[in-house]
Formats: structure tokens, sequence, C-alpha cells
């Protein structure tokens, strides 16, 4: 496990970057939307998890602003981004997210990278613009999905004691292996403490609001239709959705490669060993940029 480089990451957005710099909003129609636009050249775009903010970056954000243009923006229903109360759709945050590169004049086409319900955001972002859209990269996501067992997981940590739910957290988002070092780096595990429990704003009425976007996604029957390269990437300890399913997105998208990561969980890419699955999807993308 190399945490070193993860923390050195945090820490450079959590004491410089995101406590300093306030995040730019714009609105779409009654919407107000909260987004970070750093670094330049190549537009790339990321969409995070279901009840995750652009903070889920952390250790991403630093590495490829130096390299391209960082755009990525809290969909409705997170972070400081408008929450109304009502069902969320896909097409819903696709329009919010071409509502925002239109804001920011984007002209050229993107690189889109999306986690979770990121990488769903992400193809049907696709499937709708094609056009707009250079390279898909989908880490840990699927076709379809059911988000309500994941959702009554989520309600069941409001009646924990915050160490209880952290630990059902980790367990959910992360392999075995990463969790018991985990336990030897105090300062990167209270770090996570904080930001997946202590400081987690997203309420079950937000979980519930967003993961029906994700009941209504299914993509199994387009999924030929996108032609843009395609990097897949999963963790083969993935307890939240299976690695199989990137597996499935692989045989059915023609122009894809797929790269499964041993013993890697869910929220893994994001954060375990960050300079390897960095420099993947930035050999990726230096091939087609």
């Amino acid at each position: 496990m190399k945490l070193s480089l993860n923390i050195l990451y945090y820490l450079l957005i959590e004491n410089i970057f995101i406590k300093v710099i306030q995040f730019p909003s714009f609105k779409y129609e009654d919407i107000e939307i909260n987004y970070l636009k750093r670094g330049k050249g190549s537009p790339l775009v990321m969409f995070q998890g279901l009840g995750q903010t652009i903070e889920s970056w952390t250790f991403q954000i630093p590495y490829f602003k130096r390299k391209m243009l960082v755009i990525a923006l809290d969909n409705r229903g997170v972070g400081k981004s408008s929450r109304p109360d009502y069902p969320y759709t896909m097409d819903m945050f696709v329009e919010e997210t071409k509502a925002l590169l239109d804001h920011l004049d984007i002209n050229e086409k993107v690189h889109l990278m999306g986690v979770s319900m990121g990488g769903m955001v992400a193809q049907n972002f696709v499937l709708k613009y094609p056009e707009m859209v250079k390279t898909l990269i989908l880490l840990a996501t699927s076709a379809k999905m059911d988000p309500y067992p994941l959702i009554e997981e989520y309600k069941s940590f409001e009646k924990m004691h915050v160490e209880d739910a952290y630990k059902k957290k980790l367990d959910l988002m992360f392999s075995d292996s990463f969790i018991e070092n985990l336990g030897k780096d105090e300062k990167l595990n209270d770090l996570l403490k904080k930001k997946l429990i202590v400081e987690n704003t997203t309420t079950i009425k937000d979980y519930i609001n967003r993961g029906a976007a994700i009941a209504g996604h299914d993509t199994r029957n387009y999924l030929h239709k996108i032609t843009v390269p395609t990097l897949i990437m999963a963790g083969t300890n993935d307890k939240t959705i299976p690695f199989k399913e990137s597996e499935a997105l692989h045989t059915k998208i023609p122009n894809s490669t797929l790269k499964l990561l041993e013993n890697y969980g869910h929220g893994s890419l994001l954060v375990e060993n960050a300079q390897k699955i960095n420099d993947i999807i930035w050999d990726f993308i230096k091939l087609h940029i």
C-alpha cells in the first residue's frame, strides 16, 4: 500500500485548495450548480458517486490539473448545489452538465470520467451528446443498478455511533486489505472519517432523490452506440458494484479497454494508491488527447 502520496494530495486540497478557494456556481433554470475549474488544456469533466461531492476527487485534482483543464461539479442533490426535493433523472444531470460546459464556453470535445453513479451519468451524457466527447473513463460502475439496498444501508448509519457508521461505510467502500492498512495510518484514517461521516452533508432525502436517477438508469441496450475510446476500471473486491458489471460494459462497448485491479474495493479507485490509478488514466487519455 502506498498511502503517503495520497496523504500529500489530500493535505494539499484540504489545507490550501478547499478551505481557501470559494468554488463558483452558476444558475441553470432554477438550480444553482457548484463547480470547479482548474488547469488548462484539453478538458476533463468529472462525475462523482451517489452521495459524494467535488471533494471526492481530492487525489485526482492536483494530478490532472497540471496536465489538463479539470472541470468537476456537484450535480443537484449534493455539496453546495441546490437540493430540490423531488426524484431526479439522469437527463437532469446530463443537461445541467451541458449547461455548465456552455457557460464555460467549452467548445472542444471533452474527456468524461465518472465513478460509480458518476459513471452512469457519463454513459448517459455520451449517448445523448456523442459529438461532444473525445474519451470515456468509467470507474466502478454499471449499465443498470438497483440503488435502494444501498440507500437502506445509509439509512441505518443515522442510528449508529460515528465510529460504527464509519466502520460500516469503510466496509462498503474499500477492500479488507486497505482497511487493515488504514489502521496503521492515523492521519489518513482521521481525514477519511471526517469526509465520509462527520462532515458528510448528504441527507437521506438527497440519497433517495439522487437514487431515483440510478433506478431509472439502464443503458444495456444502447452501449453498442458508444464508439469513443473507453477505459473501464474496477476492483475485484468491489462490494457495491461487482466487477462483473464492468466486464459486461466492456463486452458491449466496442472501442473499450478493461482493467481489473486485484483486491481493490469500490472506493479504492479514487483513494488507494492514487498515483497508480491516475497514471493508468493519464496514459489512456494521452493516446487520444
